[in-house]
């Protein structure tokens, strides 16, 4: 009997080990770890903060300059360590091979790094080599998909994509392959096979798009609606990203009923329509005229995973400093120079003084957050900042720093963004 019971079991395995990836039943959701491109590093708090707002002053350019179409090489784009913010892991390729990319909901294109390269760009995982798998099949230079609109602004030779991401960029052939998500999805998708690589993305492969096109991960995997959930800034539990069904409030638990905002486009940035900022229950005197929607202008709010930090054109800004510095009677400090932001506090004694809640304003949803999300307090130099940017034009960003613990659902089918308060290190 155990000799029946052994020769089953290999033959089971080797029946198992035999199937091509596709035979999986395509899943109804899926749920992804979100590794922050900081974690595991030496940075501590005060770098990691300096670090986030760094990358958002870069992000910010980056968006402005997707959303009016300017030229990249035209802006003033600094040169940071790292250009993202979380990156999740997955596997390429029959055999599998194992690697991790950035995730970025305000891009739509998979792309990753492929042998031969003409330049690659360091990462930690070895380069997908398309030559070795079985399931790579490259898109023949006479497909549509090289006429994409989404290519055609950057002007990549024939039979080639190419895309810019600020200071960074990337160039190669369309082609489809075995996408592999756990022990068990495995999905066939168009991805960019890049040649040519420049720039830092975080010791990744590549880029994870997010957006609204077709091209995006969401879109492929022919799911409506995705979500996120980023633990605090400086939890050592993991973010995670939720795809289809697995995406619902359901599992905010947090007693609040969920809020939903529709958004006003169908491209690849998640425009909401901001009203007005609380602080407290003091409605903050801003000109509605600031948040007002107009994408070809590159103005309106902007939901954004990738950025680090908020953005707040100059004018609101200010506003929100005035009425922080009315609560807190301490010495203010700029220190741009140690943490990278420039409105402080200096704080003799701990804890700092409490701050009330803030509240976005959204069209028919009010998000609430606390002080945490909003305020950096720092025992380490003593100081409490405003983890907030101001900005010379009216485009409006909600970072993920002041998405901490909230569970953010993007429905595709119903248009609309929904969210609700959430322990996000349960998931």
């Amino acid at each position: 009997m155990a000799k029946l019971l052994l020769l089953l079991t290999a033959l089971l395995l080797g029946l198992t080990c035999s199937l091509p990836a596709l035979t999986f039943a395509a899943p109804s959701g899926l749920q992804l770890r979100l590794t922050h491109v900081d974690d595991g590093s030496p940075f501590n708090f005060t770098e990691r903060i300096r670090r986030a707002a760094l990358r958002s002053q870069h992000r910010r350019q980056l968006l402005k300059a997707r959303i009016t179409n300017t030229s990249p090489a035209n802006l003033n784009i600094p040169v940071t360590p790292v250009k993202f913010e979380y990156k999740i892991d997955f596997a390429i390729g029959t055999p599998r091979l194992p690697i991790s990319a950035v995730l970025d909901t305000g891009s739509e294109l998979v792309w990753t790094q492929c042998r031969p390269c003409e330049q690659c760009v360091e990462q930690v995982t070895p380069i997908y080599d398309p030559s070795k798998s079985s399931s790579f099949s490259k898109i023949p230079c006479t497909s549509p998909m090289y006429a994409y609109e989404l290519f055609k602004q950057f002007n990549p030779p024939k039979c080639q994509y190419a895309c810019a991401y600020g200071s960074a960029s990337t160039r190669g052939v369309l082609a489809t392959e075995t996408f592999s998500f756990g022990r068990k999805h495995s999905a066939k998708l168009t991805f960019g096979c890049s040649r040519e690589s420049r720039g830092n993305f975080a010791g990744t492969s590549g880029i994870v798009g997010l957006g609204q096109g077709k091209l995006s991960l969401i879109s492929q995997l022919k799911f409506n609606k995705f979500s996120y959930c980023f633990t605090p800034f400086n939890s050592s539990r993991s973010s995670h990203l939720l795809l289809g069904s697995r995406a619902n409030l359901e599992r905010s638990a947090s007693g609040e009923a969920p809020q939903s905002t529709p958004f006003l486009n169908d491209t690849n940035f998640y425009y909401v329509a901001l009203r007005g900022i609380s602080l407290g229950k003091t409605f903050l005197p801003i000109p509605s005229s600031i948040f007002q929607y107009k994408a070809s202008e590159g103005r309106g709010t902007v939901v954004d995973s990738g950025t680090g930090q908020s953005q707040l054109p100059q004018p609101a800004y200010d506003v929100i400093k005035k009425k922080i510095t009315s609560f807190i009677r301490l010495p203010v400090r700029n220190m741009s120079s140690t943490v990278g932001l420039d409105h402080c506090f200096a704080v003799s004694s701990w804890p700092p003084p409490q701050l009330p809640e803030m509240t976005f304003h959204f069209d028919k949803a009010d998000m609430r957050i606390p002080s945490t999300n909003y305020m950096y307090a720092d025992r380490r130099i003593g100081a409490l900042c405003l983890v907030m940017h101001p900005v010379d034009h009216n485009l409006t960003i909600i970072g993920n720093y002041q998405q901490q613990n909230m569970h953010v659902v993007y429905d595709l089918t119903a248009r609309k963004l929904s969210f609700a308060p959430a322990q996000c290190s349960n998931f």
